[in-house]
């Protein structure tokens, strides 16, 4: 083992020693109080920030863009060139499209009004056809 093995062995074991969460004290109220308050604050941002990406036309957009890219508005089965299933492949668009399925869901829990608005301009399913204006003559 080389001088550069040990060094990338101590960095791997370092790193995992540290935690991404703090640690919460379970008996001390005020731990979990604070531990609380912290998530309902990201939960709050959280929403905030779809908020404000599916309140723009250009956000509602690219979040289309988005899901369509991971396939969630599709199902997919794919053939090889000469025409046999390929399993693999339809089990990877299956997962793209089951990820794009769990977004877009996430996305109407968020705001739900901001996203089905999103459908309506990006979507040609869900295009509104305009009512026909009556003709002068008409009551």
């Amino acid at each position: 083992m080389t001088d550069d093995d040990e060094d990338i062995n101590n960095e791997f074991a370092e790193d995992s020693s540290i935690s991404e969460q703090p640690t919460v004290d379970a008996a001390s109220r005020q731990s979990l109080r604070k531990r609380e308050r912290r998530i309902d604050k990201e939960r709050r941002e959280r929403e905030q920030f779809w908020r404000g990406i599916f309140s723009t036309e250009i956000g509602r957009r690219e979040m289309y863009d988005l899901l369509r890219a991971a396939g969630a508005f599709e199902e997919k089965f794919a053939c090889g060139p000469n025409g046999f299933p390929q399993p693999e492949a339809t089990w990877f668009h299956a997962g793209s499209h089951a990820f794009g399925q769990r977004l877009f869901n996430s996305w109407a829990i968020l705001d739900r009004a901001g996203v089905f608005m999103m459908l309506d301009e990006n979507d040609s399913r869900f295009a509104r056809s305009k009512a026909p204006e009556p003709k002068k003559g008409d009551a």
